[in-house]
């Protein structure tokens, strides 16, 4: 028989990114344990933000990832097309 999938919501990730985030700088991103990141990871499913590979919300990936693409194209090409 099968687990219905729980939906997350957008509190729910921010908050398990923020605890990962703390506990990750609290350890100073070494010496920390991996497995209690993996479960969070996995249960709450965070985003790794692009510009500073933390953990983020779906909701802060989508804003994030969006700047991110357009400032990587000025960047590489001069110009932002195609991503409004």
């Amino acid at each position: 028989m099968k687990s219905k999938k729980r939906v997350l919501t957008d509190k729910e990730q921010r908050v398990a990114a923020s605890i990962l985030c703390e506990y990750i700088f609290t350890h100073n991103n070494n010496g920390y344990n991996a497995e209690f990141v993996k479960t969070v990871m996995q249960d709450y499913q965070p985003h790794d933000d692009p510009f500073t590979h933390l953990p983020c919300s779906s909701k802060e990936y989508a804003e994030n990832s969006l700047e991110y693409r357009k400032q990587t194209m000025i960047e590489r090409y001069g110009h932002c097309d195609g991503l409004e």
